[in-house]
């Protein structure tokens, strides 16, 4: 480790300054920093150079992982006492390790665009659960970019514990939706709202040719009629059981699978 203080106040500057980011919004969007626990998300972003400002680990996890040299990639790493650890942690068992990273430099939507690109936004979405699930989704199968339009922070600590790493896989923009639609359209990219009506175009006969959108909203309302006449396009999961519609997550893993099933290099076997 970096540094051989042992830190066993609660009140340490350091540790209230974890707490800070883990539970004030507003402090991670004006320092640019964000908070991860648990060993494999904190060692997914040590490999990111420059990534990972601080790493925290309990005596408890020190004797079970050791000096991981991953944790040598951090600015800094300090150890503290499991009582000190329980103080910082958002999570019923933890594993006693901790992480301040600082967020990567956002893109405009301009540049994360590209004709024949697949994307995914996502509109008012406000369950964390969700987005992590989404992200993970968008990861595993090789999605351009996430767009989020006034869903629930990307970065709070819910979201980056449900993503599992892959928040520092895929690229992500916060943005406008309106906006948003009328660039996707000057750049010739098709926006499809996902809706469950009736006179919506069935998924399994959108082929998704060029590049494409598909806009997902929110959990109990769906999208705005506004955003859908901005899309142009609507497209629907056939259901043959009982449901109206699926988990915002559930629904948005199948239309990515649809996006990208015929795609080079895109979804393939697990």
């Amino acid at each position: 480790m970096h540094s051989t203080l042992r830190i066993t106040a609660r009140d340490n500057p350091a540790v209230k300054h974890y707490r800070r980011l883990r539970d004030n919004k507003r402090a991670r969007r004006e320092e640019r920093l964000f908070v991860a626990e648990g060993l494999r998300i904190v060692c997914d972003a040590l490999q990111y150079p420059g990534l990972v400002q601080q790493v925290f680990v309990t005596d408890t996890a020190a004797e079970r992982t050791g000096a991981l040299p991953e944790f040598r990639k951090a600015d800094a790493c300090l150890r503290i006492s499991d009582a000190v650890g329980e103080s910082m942690t958002d999570t019923y068992h933890t594993q006693g390790i901790f992480a301040v990273c600082r967020m990567p430099a956002q893109l405009p939507p301009a540049a994360l665009l590209r004709q024949d690109g697949r994307y995914l936004v996502l509109c008012d979405l406000q369950d964390p659960g969700n987005m992590g699930m989404i992200l993970r989704t968008a990861d595993a199968l090789g999605m351009d970019a996430v767009f989020s339009a006034g869903s629930c922070e990307m970065y709070s600590p819910k979201v980056v514990r449900a993503a599992m790493g892959s928040l520092l896989r895929v690229s992500v923009c916060e943005t406008s939706p309106l906006p948003l639609a009328a660039l996707l359209h000057q750049r010739q990219i098709c926006s499809y709202a996902a809706v469950p009506a009736k006179d919506a175009q069935p998924l399994n006969e959108c082929s998704f040719d060029g590049g494409c959108a598909v806009w997902i909203g929110n959990e109990g309302n769906g999208l705005p009629d506004e955003l859908i006449a901005a899309c142009g396009q609507t497209v629907t999961i056939p259901m043959r059981g009982g449901p109206e519609s699926l988990n915002a997550a559930m629904a948005a893993g199948i239309l990515m699978w649809e996006m990208t099933r015929g795609r080079k290099g895109g979804a393939h076997g697990t």
